[in-house]
Parts: structure tokens; sequence; C-alpha cells
């Protein structure tokens, strides 16, 4: 398969009136994707994920460094990369007044359809979604979930050759989660697309994915098949509480059972599946209202790759 995503030695910095180490978001970050694989970014808020999205849809410029789409240089073809891309966020904030079905329309049009097909294409997504009910309904107006769905749909409609799902699920409950993974995963099935997303939760990555890449601090420190890169690269992960001084009581109390260690507001997680391990007891944390600032997992070597 050929490289259709590459990026070479990127680093991006944002301002220079605080020090260098608190707005450098990307260190000289190297990646190729082929077409058709489906990639995991996954890392703690900050550590570059949503970054290297937007350097590769060209809504942002790198400091240094090159980013091809298709071959094409970003930052002298941005039109024609961005039409090539389906971007799904985390949350939709634009449009919200306008008519969920007039909004795939222009969306179409925008990305190269003719007004009838593009029509046409949010007629059929809209009922893919299940939100063909709902076809004049405004955004602003829509449930988390609902608004989730029809964002996906716009991600798709022209049927772009590369997708980006940035935390797709992050505000969304069980059930709205269950429902866009679902989405998620028939769209992928019956499509070959080269496909990119963010997560927290590394369940969703194994069932939508089938490379990760570990990111921490702007930088990779580990990259392979998703399966043996968990299982064999990340045997321990950091837990930072956002409490300057934590209950201990109370988190002994909420993640009973587990391998860990308490210093000061870090907690750290040993496991042979430490990934896994390390979500399960952040979700249990925050059930026991005790909230967790950030994490970064921890390999024993860095940048290294799994052929």
């Amino acid at each position: 398969m050929e490289t259709i995503i590459s990026l070479e030695n990127v680093t991006k910095t944002f301002g220079w009136y605080i020090s260098r180490a608190r707005v450098t978001s990307l260190r000289d970050v190297s990646i190729n994707i082929k077409q058709g694989e489906r990639v995991c970014l996954f890392g703690p808020n900050g550590a570059g994920k949503s970054t290297i999205m937007k350097v590769i849809m060209g809504l942002i410029k790198p400091s240094s460094g090159n980013v091809y789409v298709n071959g094409l240089d970003v930052r002298k073809n941005k039109l024609m990369v961005k039409r090539s891309i389906g971007y799904l966020p985390s949350d939709l904030n634009f449009f919200l007044d306008v008519p969920c079905r007039e909004s795939l329309v222009h969306f179409g049009i925008i990305r190269g359809l003719s007004w009838g097909i593009a029509n046409e294409e949010a007629d059929r997504l809209l009922e893919v979604v299940g939100l063909q009910k709902w076809y004049d309904l405004q955004p602003k107006l829509m449930s988390s979930g609902m608004r989730q769905r029809f964002s996906l749909a716009l991600t798709i409609i022209a049927d772009p050759d590369i997708i980006l799902f940035d935390e797709p699920v992050s505000f969304i409950d069980v059930q709205g989660r269950m429902k866009i993974n679902q989405l998620i995963q028939e769209y992928i099935a019956r499509k070959s697309k080269t496909i990119i997303m963010s997560t927290h939760n590394i369940q969703e990555a194994l069932i939508l994915s089938d490379r990760i890449i570990v990111i921490d601090r702007g930088q990779i420190i580990a990259d392979g098949p998703i399966a043996e890169t968990v299982r064999s690269k990340c045997h321990s992960m950091e837990i930072i509480l956002a409490d300057d001084t934590p209950n201990i009581n109370e988190i002994y109390s909420a993640i009973e059972g587990y391998d860990f260690k308490i210093t000061g507001r870090k907690i750290l997680v040993k496991s042979e599946n430490t990934l896994q391990v390390s979500v399960e007891i952040i979700n249990k944390l925050q059930k026991s209202k005790i909230p967790v600032f950030s994490y970064r997992p921890l390999v024993e070597q860095r940048r290294e790759k799994i052929n």
C-alpha cells in the first residue's frame, strides 16, 4: 500500500511570550500512514493528538517540517487536501442555527457534489444516522448524541478518502457512545478508507483501529500494531489527580484490587495490560468523584517502532 499521509519532522510551537516548554505542541514528529490503514492516536489531553489532525488538514501551519496528503504539500494545496478529508470533531460548534439537512447539502456542494446529488446524499445520510425525522432541526436544539450523529453525516458526505475522528464520543453517554461506535464501525466495514482517530478509551481503539501511536508531550513514544504495542510496550501509566492533596482513603476505596502506588497527587499503575487497566481506574475514580487532571503512558524505549 502506498503512503497517503506523511509528516516529516513536524514541530509546532504556539506563541513566544511564555516558556517554550509550555507552548510546543509537537516536537519533531514523523509519521507515515498508508492507504487503508486505521490508526489510533492515544495520549492524554495536551499530548498533541488534535494538533496532528489540524496540521494534516491544513488548519494550522507547522513551525517546521513538512506535511503531505496524497503526495500534495498541505501548505500549497490546502483546498484540494481539505476536499479529500472528512473531519469529525469531539463537539460540533459551527452552523448551529442552520437546519441539519440544509447544512448537509451545503457541505456536499462544497466538496464538489452537484446540487441534485448533494440533496440525494443528504437524505440518504440522515437515514443512515437515524435523523431523517429531524431533517429540519437545528443542531443547537439537538442532544449531544444526536448532534454527534449529525456530525458523522457531515464527515462522510461526498465519501472522502481520509476520515479524522477527534475523540468522537468524549462527551456522550454510554448508549450514545455505542450508537456512534456502531455507525463508525459499519462505515469502516463497508469502505476501504484511511482512518485516523484519537480516543482515551483503549477498547474503542481496539475495535476501530489496527495501529496505535502513543503520544506524550508532543512526541511519539510508541508506534505499531495495536494489540502487540498495548501488550508489549506499555507496562506503566502515571495518572495525575486534579487535587493537590487528595484523600488517600477515598482513592484506595475507589480502586481497590488494582496494582498501584500513590505519591502525592500521582498514581503509578503497573500491569501487563496497562492501557486497559488505567482506563478502568480512571473511570472508577471519576465515578467516585475523584477528578483526574491528566495521565501519561510510560514505555521502556522512546520512539521505537514495531515492524
